[in-house]
């Protein structure tokens, strides 16, 4: 008997699993507004025989919990003699102004399979948030820990083939941003459609960067303005400045995209006013050509005039004699009407003969 309790609580005690949970602060130790962090929660245990874990409540103070995905890590450690494996999720926080970012004391109840649920303890967590040195403009604020910006210039000419930029054409500027650690809402707008200067503004395109795991890492921006130019002369593109917050190195940097001066052409001219503006001379060369072709058909019908004849003699020949008056022999009545009268009528089918039957 004692040996049979003994194997009961040796296979049992798998199942008495202990449970902690831990909460951390990815983060500087100063915040620029807009910059996101990441707050991670762990739970650790010392068995699988667990039931799942789920988000505990987050408050915060001074900062937004956003809804971009994360992707949950596996994770193991060795404490107390002991080996844990634990659960790592994750989720971001990004605060817009200057102040301080606050994680408020919690207390969470944790369930352990085989023991009484307990109450873990986890400390506030804070951050100061400050505007960096320098910052001009607030609402045009770009922090990222890396960031690039390129652009292309791209020319919509009417004509297949030709270069040549018209009046009329299209030229497209198309600039894209990505930045690492970027917030799609923190970055501002790049290119502008000044009213009056032939410019349109097309939808911009925001995409998340992420990992294929699904992890989110950074933002892409792509936008496009057309210029539509109207008069002949040189469309001015002026050179792109971004001014951005490294965050990972803590300090300003500058990109610069060159600008470029294209030159438009007078547009084609088209259907009536190409003629108006060629002027009188472009009538004698089709003039000519129909008279030519004249003379050559009256040449040619001269030199055939007599195949031309004696073919159209025969053609009227045979259609006189198409419509010619043909008698039929025997129907066409004789002599005159008595004697036509005293005839005995003729019989124009005649009755089969008939069948003589066999003796």
């Amino acid at each position: 008997m004692r040996m049979l309790i003994a194997l009961l609580l040796l296979l049992t005690l798998p199942a008495r699993a202990d449970m902690q949970l831990t909460r951390e602060l990815v983060a500087p130790d100063t915040l620029v507004p807009g910059q996101p962090v990441r707050v991670a929660y762990t739970f650790w245990t010392d068995s699988w025989f667990n039931p799942a874990p789920t988000w505990p409540e987050l408050p915060v103070s001074g900062g937004e919990v956003l809804s971009l995905p994360i992707a949950t890590q596996l994770v193991s450690r060795r404490e107390g003699g002991k080996s844990w494996s634990g659960i790592r999720m994750e989720r971001l926080i990004a605060t817009w102004d200057s102040g301080q970012l606050h994680l408020p004391a919690a207390e969470v109840t944790l369930t352990s399979a085989g023991q009484a649920p307990h109450t873990v303890a986890l400390a506030p967590l804070n951050r100061p948030v400050h505007w960096p040195k320098g910052t001009r403009q607030p609402d045009r604020f770009l922090p990222a820990a890396d960031l690039k910006l390129t652009q292309q210039i791209i020319p919509h000419a009417t004509r297949p083939g030709d270069n040549t930029l018209r009046v009329g054409d299209a030229i497209d500027r198309r600039v894209t941003l990505e930045g690492a650690g970027v917030l799609p809402a923190a970055i501002p707008q790049l290119l502008y459609a000044i009213p009056g200067n032939e410019t349109q503004l097309l939808p911009r395109n925001n995409q998340r960067l992420q990992t294929p795991r699904g992890d989110f890492t950074g933002a892409r921006r792509v936008e496009t303005l057309r210029y539509l130019p109207s008069r002949p002369g040189s469309v001015v593109i002026p050179p792109l400045t971004l001014r951005w917050w490294d965050s990972a190195h803590q300090r300003w940097r500058v990109d610069t995209l060159p600008g470029k001066t294209l030159t438009i052409a007078p547009a084609p001219a088209t259907g009536k006013e190409r003629v108006l503006q060629a002027g009188n001379h472009t009538f004698w060369p089709a003039l000519s050509g129909w008279l030519v072709g004249a003379l050559a058909l009256l040449l040619g019908l001269y030199l055939l005039r007599h195949r031309l004849s004696t073919r159209l003699t025969g053609i009227r020949r045979r259609w006189q004699g198409f419509w010619q008056i043909l008698p039929l022999p025997g129907l066409a009545p004789t002599g005159t009407a008595s004697e036509h009268a005293a005839r005995p009528p003729q019989r124009l089918f005649s009755p089969p003969p008939a069948r003589q039957r066999a003796g």
